[in-house]
């Protein structure tokens, strides 16, 4: 317990994850339903299990699984009965994993060639040789471990020591640690746990996103609580993302009726506006003329006699002309000269 605590208290963070191995004897308690950690032999006696080299695991793993640890965990048990620990479990938001040599109930090889640990080593070994600087999850740790043929009897189990309605099914990647700044060697690395959780949801065009489009949004979304001071920020999960439910009746229902209702507006505004350029064209087409009659020059007739006025009063003399005789001489007799 003692040394639980500490390893917490000088390596958690919200950015840290802490791995915990162990290899060696374990026993199952079926009635008390924890795992005992034992030794093997008692060197004193050559025989026999020292009763003061024992450790209820159980109780050890609830200071990793306490509120006020931030960083992820991964526990990795190389001995019998390590299985049986999923039996019980704690609602959490962090990632914590148990990888185990064996099944439930079940036994492992001792050390040596076929043994859980060997084959961990070898398969660390490929892994990081295939994959370099890039990250690994523990699924593809589990999966090469099993590929291994001297493990083919008691393959290994990842489990999740967590329930939540929040767990998002993505493992713990695994990646050679990089060297620390020097501005971040001396700081305090304990940190109070956050005191709660701000859930949001973003609406996307496609269903998934790819290594290009998570990086710039992780970036982005950095950028953006950057300011701790103003919200408080302790830590950002990536909690699921999962394809948008289909439709319901009511709802296509719903969209049909307000595609309706919009092209409805849609044609009474184009109705509006042809009958507004109707009238703004009849006002320009209008033609005044003397006594205040107002002539629609649209019309074929008015429109003949329109073009024909500057014509027509010459034609019509002369068709006079021909046809009567001129008007009598005016007479000056009637005209009273003023001058007289």
């Amino acid at each position: 317990m003692c040394h639980i605590s500490d390893f917490i208290r000088d390596h958690d963070g919200p950015h840290n994850l802490l791995i915990i191995y162990y290899t060696g004897h374990g026993v199952y308690n079926d009635d008390r339903k924890y795992l005992e950690l034992t030794a093997s032999i008692n060197p004193a006696l050559g025989k026999g299990f020292t009763r003061d080299a024992r450790c209820n695991w159980n109780k050890a793993e609830a200071k990793l699984q306490d509120e006020e640890v931030e960083g992820d965990v991964l526990t990795i048990l190389d001995t019998c009965y390590s299985s049986n620990l999923v039996k019980s479990g704690k609602g959490d938001t962090r990632k914590f994993e148990l990888l185990s040599a064996c099944p439930i109930d079940q036994t492992t090889a001792r050390p040596g060639q076929y043994s859980f640990t060997r084959a961990l080593i070898d398969a660390l070994d490929w892994l990081l040789k295939e994959h370099k600087d890039s990250p690994f999850s523990t699924f593809r740790l589990n999966q090469r471990i099993n590929i291994d043929k001297r493990r083919s009897d008691t393959p290994s189990h990842l489990w999740s020591r967590v329930q939540s309605v929040q767990h998002n099914e993505q493992h713990i990647l695994l990646a050679p640690l990089r060297p620390q700044k020097p501005d971040t060697i001396h700081q305090p690395k304990y940190r109070l746990s956050p005191k709660g959780f701000l859930t949001l949801r973003f609406g996307l065009r496609d269903a998934e996103l790819n290594q290009e489009q998570i990086e710039f949004m992780t970036k982005t979304l950095s950028k953006a609580f950057h300011n701790k001071a103003m919200v408080g920020l302790r830590r950002i999960d990536w909690v699921e993302i999962k394809p948008a439910p289909p439709i319901t009746h009511f709802e296509r229902l719903a969209l049909v009726m307000f595609v309706i209702t919009q092209w409805k507006k849609f044609l009474g505004k184009r109705r509006e506006e042809r009958a507004s350029q109707t009238q703004t064209q009849r006002s320009v087409d209008e033609i005044t003329f003397p006594g205040g009659m107002n002539i629609d020059a649209t019309s074929p007739s008015q429109k003949r006699h329109h073009e024909g006025a500057d014509v027509m009063p010459e034609a019509k003399r002369r068709y006079l002309e021909a046809s009567q005789p001129p008007s009598p001489p005016t007479s000056d007799s009637s005209r009273i000269d003023y001058d007289v």
